[in-house]
C-alpha cells in the first residue's frame, strides 16, 4: 500500500512540473543529436525517390548516405545514388523519341536546406550538389548530370507521423499528454523539435 501510493505522489508531482515547464516555456524542445539521426537514416535505406521528369524515366535509388553532418538550418552528407532502366525522352520535328541508356551509380556531395511546414506537418528537404562522380554502362556523364538535374535545387517532402500520447494513471484518473511538432530546426550536430502539448484529463 504504501509503494502505491509512492507510486501515485511521485506521478503527481512528475505531472507537475511537466505542466510546469509547458506553461513557462510554451514548447517542449526536444534535440535529436546527429548520430541518432545518421542511424535513423540508415535504417531506412534503401529507398526510392520518386522524381518525375519529362527528360527521364526509369527507377531512381538512393543506395547509401554518408558522411552526415548537421549545421545551421542544413544537412551534409555524400549520396549514392543508382539509376536503373533509365530511358531518355526528346523531341525532333513534333515527334517523341526515347533512348534507353541503361544504368548508372553516381556519389555526390549535397548541402541540404530544411523548411518544416507546421500546418501540413511535413519537412522539406532541398538538397544542392557537388562533386558528382558517375559510373555504369551509359554515358555516364550525361545520365549523371540528368538525375543530378532531378535533384538539384527541389524541395522533397517528408510527411511526420502523429506522435503517440503519454498517458499516465494516478488514482481514478487517466491523464493524456499528447504533442504536435509545432517546428523543426537544424542546429550544429542535431536536429532541433519544437513540440506543442496538449493535456486533458479524465475519470476512469
Amino acid at each position: 500500500m504504501c509503494k502505491k501510493l509512492f507510486l501515485i505522489s511521485l506521478t503527481f508531482i512528475v505531472l507537475l512540473f511537466f505542466s510546469w515547464t509547458v506553461m513557462a516555456n510554451d514548447n517542449i524542445t526536444l534535440n535529436l543529436p546527429e548520430k541518432v539521426i545518421a542511424q535513423a537514416i540508415t535504417a531506412m535505406l534503401p529507398f526510392d525517390i520518386d522524381a518525375h521528369s519529362k527528360n527521364i524515366q526509369g527507377n531512381i535509388t538512393i543506395i547509401n548516405i554518408s558522411e552526415l553532418e548537421i549545421t545551421n538550418q542544413h544537412l551534409a552528407c555524400q549520396l549514392h545514388l543508382a539509376g536503373s532502366n533509365l530511358v531518355f525522352l526528346t523531341e525532333i520535328a513534333g515527334h517523341e523519341i526515347k533512348l534507353k541508356v541503361g544504368a548508372v551509380e553516381i556519389d555526390f556531395k549535397a548541402n541540404a536546406a530544411l523548411r518544416f511546414d507546421a500546418d501540413k506537418q511535413t519537412l522539406y528537404i532541398k538538397p544542392v550538389v557537388k562533386d558528382v562522380a558517375a559510373r555504369g554502362d551509359g554515358k555516364n556523364g550525361e545520365i549523371g548530370q540528368a538525375l543530378i538535374a532531378l535533384l538539384n535545387g527541389r524541395e522533397f517532402p517528408v510527411t511526420m507521423q502523429k506522435i503517440d500520447p503519454l498517458i499516465a494513471k494516478a488514482g481514478a484518473k487517466t491523464v493524456t499528454i499528447s504533442a504536435k511538432i509545432a517546428d523543426i530546426q537544424a542546429k550544429k550536430n542535431l536536429l532541433q523539435l519544437q513540440l506543442t502539448p496538449a493535456i486533458t484529463s479524465k475519470t476512469n
